[in-house]
């Protein structure tokens, strides 16, 4: 009986091997299958992002979860070729865009967008920007930029300006007998005339840059300033008549040869070799050449024939033979006649 019992034993020994090794075999035949099915899920996938390229071998099944698989995020304004939702196959190539700042300077102020669109008019839309009908936009906008090209909208507006400008009276000459060749009279003041000038003025980013005119009328007419130039050739003198070219109005002074007048270094020779007497008077050669004959109103008749430093335009000196004399003349606004 013991026999039997430790025979039925051992064979329960035996028959525990083959379910023991059985189980090992399923087990790895389990892990395998496991293995193999889990790789036959991956696929290939190829993501291109800023410049680098990264080759995965991956089980996600979106766009969304290969680019977090390979470390990529996404920034504002970046742009992925495919939606996030984008189911994975094998041999999927994915490409990520990095958006670049791009500046719209608009009114005064900055706006910054990130952005890949390089179109001028994609930008604006970003930047919600819409130029008026007369705004320029710089560059146009149908262009493409350029790297780190900004945008620029310049406002432009327009203003009806109203001004009054004046306008410059005109001059008239009429001759007259009555008044000395050489001579004239004003016989009418001049009056400057107003208009009124509407402007079609431009500004760009409030500064003006043109104004055009487009409309005026008249608020006051100028009036023409009237002169009258002499025309007489001969006067009478003490019953005398005198005939000459022209008529000069000077401011005459006295002198005399004498030291008191002249200096100590005088030696009563005028410029041009008269000797220093009464009839005779000194000029600035540019009004009255040296040599012509004179009348002086008031003197009589003289010879042009000394200069002086203090003779410039219309002055004279009037010599006379004695002190008292050029005392009692002094200075006097008189005519000199020029002789012909």
């Amino acid at each position: 009986m013991r026999l039997r019992e430790a025979e039925v034993g051992q064979g329960r020994g035996y028959r525990a091997v083959p379910f023991i090794i059985t189980s090992v075999v399923l087990c790895a035949a389990l892990a395998f299958a496991c293995w193999y099915v889990s790789k036959s899920q991956e696929c290939a996938v190829t993501v291109v992002a800023w410049d680098r390229e990264v080759a995965l071998h991956t089980t996600a099944s979106t766009v969304a979860e290969v680019l977090e698989e390979a470390n990529i995020q996404l920034a504002e304004g970046d742009v992925c070729d495919k939606p996030l939702d984008t189911p994975v196959v094998e041999g999927l190539r994915v490409e990520v865009y990095r958006a670049e700042p791009r500046f719209v300077y608009y009114d005064g102020n900055v706006t910054t967008v990130f952005t890949t669109e390089k179109s001028v008019s994609a930008v604006l839309a970003l930047a919600n920007i819409t130029p008026g009908p007369d705004d320029v936009v710089l560059p146009d906008v149908d262009a493409l930029l350029s790297d780190g090209e900004p945008v620029r909208v310049v406002r432009v507006t327009y203003e009806d300006v109203w001004e009054d400008r004046v306008v410059a009276f005109k001059t008239e000459t009429r001759p007259d007998d009555s008044i000395e060749a050489g001579l004239t009279r004003v016989y009418r003041e001049g009056v400057t005339g107003i208009e009124r000038v509407r402007y079609l003025v431009r500004y760009e980013d409030g500064k003006e840059v043109s104004r055009k005119e487009v409309a005026k009328g008249t608020v006051r007419e100028p009036v023409s300033k009237i002169i009258l130039t002499g025309t007489l050739t001969q006067m009478s003198r003490g019953g005398e008549n005198i005939r000459f070219t022209r008529a000069i109005e000077v401011k005459a002074t006295a002198y005399c040869p004498c030291v008191k007048c002249c200096g100590a270094y005088a030696n009563g020779t005028t410029h041009i070799g008269l000797p220093a007497k009464q009839g005779v008077i000194a000029v600035d050669p540019r009004l009255i050449p040296l040599g012509t004959r004179v009348y002086v109103d008031g003197y009589g008749y003289a010879v042009a024939a000394d200069t002086g430093g203090a003779i410039k335009g219309n002055r004279i000196d009037v010599c006379f033979d004695t002190h008292d004399e050029a005392l009692r003349w002094g200075i006097k606004q008189v005519k000199v006649y020029v002789l012909e």
